[in-house]
């Protein structure tokens, strides 16, 4: 199987993109990568025909959520990422990819253990019983959350 990120170390989660508005992620979530990294400013990058560079904004919640709210910013798909390029989150049709350093995704356990879950648990709660011996793709979710 091909990793599920450009350096194998990485490890996150997948995420059911249909369970989430247009920010496809729990604010939890991006509230613990923000935290984690000690990004200042985000950086989105759209895969729409009108779109061929990043656009950038104060790493806080609410300006993310207006962000993707606003009509001419709206995508199907997105890849959202700070400077520092230790993480990143995939927002396609289908899943939601989250992905960081090892460190990096030790820090984002940590402050989602205070929300009672970690990145394994929020794979497995949007991906319950993941089995790669009956299930195509599974094997993909099981390695994007380290397993």
């Amino acid at each position: 199987m091909i990793p599920p990120f450009v350096d194998p170390t990485w490890r996150g989660c997948a995420l059911d993109r249909d369970r989430f508005d247009h920010t496809r992620l729990p604010e939890q979530l991006f509230n613990a990568i923000v935290r984690c990294a000690g990004a200042n400013e985000l950086l989105i990058a759209r895969y729409s025909p009108d779109s061929d560079s990043c656009d950038s904004f104060a790493a806080n919640w609410e300006t993310f959520r207006a962000y993707v709210f606003t009509d001419a910013n709206w995508s199907l798909e997105y890849v959202l990422f700070d400077q520092s390029e230790r993480w990143a989150v995939l927002a396609d049709a289908d899943v939601t990819v989250v992905g960081a350093s090892p460190e990096l995704a030790d820090l984002i356990d940590q402050a989602l253990a205070a929300h009672g879950t970690s990145l394994v648990q929020l794979t497995d709660t949007d991906f319950p019983g993941l089995d790669p011996s009956n299930q195509p793709g599974a094997a993909y979710l099981l390695a994007v959350s380290g397993r």
